[in-house]
């Protein structure tokens, strides 16, 4: 990254903010959460939405179609952890959780929550009893129930990195044994019952949109199937933008970048100079 909170990469992160002007109600705006929203913490219950990142979707959210976030955590607890009942101007947010298996609609207060498998009680049996097994060689790795899914924590670790690659293998075993998927991200390994990614949700909402214009702002491996979706469909009829929040992490991520942003400062940047195109 350079000195500045963002920067465009390529001629479609360049020509995207032209775009939006054009239509900005033909527009989808859908982001991440955690490292791209909000900044990634050693617990992941004490995540919270950046409120320079706020602010700039308040500003943003009237002046087009649809703003999504689309995540990997249940959609109570984006809700919970942006405080999105609490804020104003977000009545066009739609929130995607797990990957789209769950949804919620701000507007109208609809819900989307399948029931879950009771296979994911039988994943977490199986990960404690191998962490108890591993015992000293993977102190201080957590997991965090997400209803339909398990992750599996190396930042509290005593060894971060080289409990993510100790633990790598075994996970994957355990997600074969009970038909999981494994999603690796920032220093957790998550097993969850459905195989939908984030290029699925983004889908979900292109289908019901039809939008000229379409950015996705993400950070880890989890948000590299939409990059990748919109890579495809770029075309003369719909500008797409890959907007990637950077880390040291996942530098890997930043090459799909049609713009770099500096982290959750840098994105919530990037949201305001766009509401501030639309004026």
């Amino acid at each position: 990254m350079t000195n500045f909170p963002w920067v465009p990469i390529t001629l479609a992160g360049k020509c995207f903010f032209d775009a939006v002007c054009v239509k900005p109600e033909k527009t989808l705006i859908a982001l991440d959460f955690d490292g791209t929203l909000s900044q990634i913490v050693p617990d992941p219950k004490d995540a919270r939405m950046y409120e320079g990142a706020a602010t700039a979707l308040a500003r943003l959210a009237p002046k087009i179609a649809k703003l999504a976030i689309i995540s990997g955590r249940e959609v109570d607890m984006v809700r919970k952890l942006g405080k999105i009942d609490y804020r104003a101007g977000l009545e066009n947010l739609t929130i995607l959780g797990q990957y789209g298996v769950e949804r919620y609609d701000v507007a109208t207060g609809k819900y989307r929550i399948p029931e879950i498998s009771p296979v994911i009680a039988e994943v977490e049996k199986a990960l404690v009893a191998l962490l108890d097994e591993l015992g000293t060689d993977v102190a201080g790795v957590r997991l965090e129930n997400k209803g339909r899914a398990i992750g599996v924590h190396t930042r509290q670790a005593d060894h971060p990195q080289r409990s993510f690659e100790l633990l790598t293998k075994p996970v994957k075993n355990i997600a074969d044994r009970y038909g999981v998927h494994l999603e690796p991200g920032r220093l957790v390994l998550e097993l969850r019952q459905s195989n939908l990614s984030k290029a699925d949700a983004l889908q979900e909402l292109l289908n019901e949109l039809k939008p000229e214009a379409v950015a996705m702002v993400g950070d880890d491996l989890g948000d590299l199937p939409a990059f990748q979706l919109l890579h495809q469909l770029r075309s003369p009829q719909l500008s797409c933008c890959a907007v990637v929040s950077s880390s040291a992490e996942q530098s890997d991520v930043a090459e799909f970048a049609d713009v770099l942003c500096a982290g959750p400062p840098g994105v919530a940047d990037w949201l305001d100079s766009l509401a501030s195109e639309l004026t």
